[in-house]
């Protein structure tokens, strides 16, 4: 009967002490040390297009439930091999695969940098020379963990392609609104008159091709690959379809056309407090010349 009485008090004191552990007070996962992003393969990052050489950086991250203690220095190292891996396996029919960014292009300073403690995350810093990359091109930068002082790199985040997404100021999604009229040339006055041959109501993607121009598809034809039958056709359309905003002083812009589009004359100018082009441009399509009157409101 004793012996009864000492292992229920026993356990009784034992359960007790375990209520009053706060088990939230130790690290309830294993510490390691990844690319943020990683684990997507792909990252996106938006650059500039610009003259001068621009601010990049990846970041690397601790996982856990704690902050940790102390600082853990990280070496990373370029992983180009992912790039042929990740085209085999995922863009093996895309109109445009990851090329390697010329290592001219680009500048890294340091492949180390360490999270404080105290701290979850830490910046990779690097620069990037964007004039004269090609805004049709899927440019990449690739790293990996090489080792930690502190800690274990997680082996399956532990490499990353980070993709340039090249952009400028005016470059975004717009709301198009627009009228389109045929013209016919009046001999009598030697103008042409407009007549109304449809409007349009949709989103446009405005493309950054440089520091100061967009490229857009014009009316409300398809503009993403699958909107076309192949590669070709999808290429062929930005080729014969696309038109180009030049800025030239100011917010005045050339109207152009990016190909084989045969654009007569435009005028184009852009209000910066509200985000909108106006523009008015005339174009040939077989034998018939158009007008476009409207407006693309970021």
């Amino acid at each position: 009967m004793k012996n009864r009485i000492y292992i229920i008090a026993a356990l009784l004191l034992a359960t007790i002490a375990c209520e009053n552990i706060d088990v939230l007070e130790n690290e309830q996962y294993i510490k390691q040390v990844y690319i943020v992003g990683a684990a997507d393969v792909v990252w996106p990052f938006d650059v500039t297009y610009s003259n001068e050489p621009q601010e990049a950086y990846i970041s690397v991250a601790t996982s856990g439930s704690k902050y940790i203690d102390e600082d853990v220095t990280v070496t990373l190292r370029h992983n180009d091999p992912t790039i042929a891996w990740y085209n085999n396996k995922y863009l093996y029919d895309a109109p445009v695969k990851y090329q390697k960014l010329d290592p001219a292009k680009f500048s890294v300073a340091s492949f180390q940098t360490t999270i404080k403690a105290g701290e979850v995350y830490a910046r990779l810093p690097f620069t990037i020379q964007t004039s004269g990359l090609h805004c049709d091109s899927l440019y990449a930068v690739t790293f990996a963990i090489e080792s930690v002082s502190r800690y274990e790199k997680n082996i399956v985040d532990t490499a990353l392609i980070l993709n340039l997404n090249l952009v400028n100021e005016f470059s975004g999604t717009y709301q198009f609104a627009a009228t389109r009229y045929s013209l016919v040339f009046d001999n009598s006055t030697g103008g042409y008159i407009q007549n109304p041959n449809g409007t349009y109501s949709t989103t446009r993607t405005l493309k950054a091709v440089d520091a100061n121009s967009v490229r857009f598809f014009n009316e409300a034809r398809a503009e993403v690959r699958g909107g076309y039958a192949s590669n070709e056709a999808y290429f062929t359309a930005m080729h014969n379809y696309c038109v180009k905003f030049t800025r030239v002083s100011g917010n005045s812009f050339n109207v152009e056309s990016w190909g084989a589009l045969v654009i007569h004359e435009g005028e184009c100018s852009y209000n910066e407090a509200t985000s909108t082009f106006t523009f008015r441009y005339d174009y040939q399509d077989g034998n018939t010349r158009y007008r476009i009157e409207g407006t693309l409101t970021k």
